[in-house]
């Protein structure tokens, strides 16, 4: 991936939450859209939920802590908006929802802390929905970035899903790359394990970001009100952790981690 720009790609981040590609790719959102370039989030798990809400454990715990009011997805998706709107990046909300939201027959797919982290349910059909998603057509070079699943949270894992079996029909006009997601990276084990999941010849790329980069990341990320309190006891404590997630420990510089497949 390189550092220079080019105005005739555009730049396509997929986020299996609200929340997932500004937190782990704010500061090369802040690049290209300050260089020029039209940049998207596309959430997949962007849906709101029609009727009443669902109740189960994981759901209690969640909406507690989201403090988020009685609209939490409606509220989720407002924080979203502002914080690519303090990006100059566009958004785009797929249809379908949190996977702790998801049912079939009445019953909740994932309906507790462990079962996000486990195995996609067999019953589960959000991999059926997404694959009616078409990519946009920028009418240039689109630039793909896709979720590890670090961490194996099972969103992540379906939007990766997703995204490995499109190369099946990659057009000529798009290249793609894979990002670690923040906060989850915070271990190599996490990383290590997600990337021997995909299956693929993959090299690393670290893009280095400057100060203004990640002071925009952290404004961004700092829009996310619900979301805070389940990894930081602050909005200073995040700054102080992405700032030490971000450097690099062999040169010490800003950085960002991603994946391309090697030729």
């Amino acid at each position: 991936m390189p550092e220079s720009q080019d105005r005739d790609q555009a730049h396509l981040f997929v986020s299996p939450h609200f929340d997932d590609g500004v937190f782990s790719c704010g500061g090369r959102i802040h690049q290209l859209t300050t260089a020029g370039e039209p940049v998207t989030v596309l959430t997949m798990m962007g849906g709101l939920h029609a009727g009443e809400l669902p109740k189960s454990p994981i759901l209690e715990d969640l909406h507690k802590r989201w403090m988020a009011g009685e609209d939490p997805l409606r509220a989720r998706q407002a924080e979203d908006e502002r914080a690519l709107s303090r990006l100059n990046a566009e958004h785009v909300h797929i249809d379908l929802t949190d996977c702790v939201y998801r049912q079939v027959d009445g019953v909740l797919l994932y309906s507790s802390e462990e079962s996000l982290f486990g195995s996609v349910h067999a019953a589960d059909y959000a991999l059926k929905v997404l694959e009616a998603v078409a990519l946009p057509d920028p009418g240039r070079q689109l630039v793909l970035y896709l979720p590890l699943a670090v961490g194996h949270h099972v969103d992540h894992q379906i939007v990766r899903d997703w995204g490995i079996a499109l190369l099946r029909d990659k057009p000529e006009n798009w290249s793609l790359y894979f990002y670690a997601e923040y906060p989850y990276f915070n271990t190599e084990r996490a990383i290590t394990l997600a990337l021997s999941k995909i299956g693929l010849p993959l090299r690393e790329k670290r893009i280095k970001l400057d100060e203004a980069d990640l002071a925009a990341k952290i404004n961004a990320i700092a829009c996310y009100d619900s979301q805070i309190s389940t990894f930081w006891d602050s909005v200073e404590a995040m700054a102080l952790d992405l700032r030490r997630s971000s450097l690099d420990p062999q040169t010490g510089q800003l950085v960002e981690r991603y994946w391309e497949i090697e030729n």
